[in-house]
């Protein structure tokens, strides 16, 4: 209970101090273009929407999520780079003005070499290995390793895994320009809490949970959401909780049981 006290205190006093620091640079930036040191035509690139990916992007990163890290920072470093060439146009003077209408085969090409470098590098690159059983649509999932977490990567495309171990012992979950469908209810959770992190980026996660688990949700949500439509009921054993973090930027994602 104590170490338990104190992983909850440490994540809070961490989270804090980023939330903290986020702010004093906000700040001061906004003095550097409202006293003119900072350019005007940098202030509608720096605070973007494509900035906070790449922003969310380097958090991961520093997370030890490489892969969601590295998937929200190209997508939005393509997207910010027609800002910074409306902004400078003559620093690019062969690029066409409509960069995303004519280059976005690029994003293609990314999510095709992240898949590919996944399967190349495995655990390097922090990608857990599982053994699945599909029928039909749907993959029957028991993990491998000394972790036994769940890790499912969705880029331009979709899935429905089922999870057979005894106990869920958290993940994460990443559905970019896809959809993950995660079904828990053939599972427990371990005394204690769980966590599982959700990032949707232009993309949808569904989780099916049993009713009486007890879940936490704690998304953050940027022109997206994540809903609980669970019919709530009280918890057998309060105890065992699952928490759900991450981020739904331009997506979304329901918790069901």
């Amino acid at each position: 209970m104590e170490k338990e006290m104190k992983n909850s205190f440490n994540r809070g006093y961490g989270k804090g101090l980023g939330f903290g620091i986020t702010l004093m640079l906000i700040g001061v930036l906004f003095l550097g273009f409202n006293f003119g040191i900072l350019p005007a035509a940098l202030k509608w690139v720096i605070f973007s929407w494509p900035m906070l990916l790449i922003f969310l992007g380097v958090v991961n990163w520093i997370k030890r999520k490489p892969f969601s890290g590295t998937v929200l920072f190209i997508i939005g470093a393509f997207f910010i780079f027609p800002r910074i060439i409306n902004a400078y146009p003559e620093a690019f003077p062969g690029v066409n003005g409509d960069f995303t209408h004519t280059y976005w085969p690029l994003l293609l090409i990314a999510g095709g070499l992240l898949l590919i470098l996944s399967k190349m590098f495995g655990n390097k690159w922090g990608f857990a290995e599982w053994d699945h059983q599909s029928y039909g649509n749907k993959q029957y999932s028991r993990s491998q390793g000394a972790t036994g977490s769940f890790e499912k990567n969705a880029v331009f495309g979709s899935g429905e895994h089922i999870v057979l171990d005894p106990e869920f012992k958290g993940g994460e979950i990443n559905a970019v320009f896809g959809g993950i469908t995660l079904d828990l209810r053939k599972t427990n959770l371990p005394v204690g809490e769980t966590r599982l992190e959700v990032n949707a980026v232009f993309g949808g996660v569904t989780i099916f949970v049993p009713r009486e688990w007890h879940v936490e949700s704690n998304m953050d949500a940027v022109f997206g959401g994540f809903e609980d439509k669970r019919a709530l009921v009280e918890p057998l054993d309060p105890t065992r909780r699952l928490v759900i973090t991450g981020s739904c930027v331009f997506g979304g994602g329901e918790l069901k049981n």
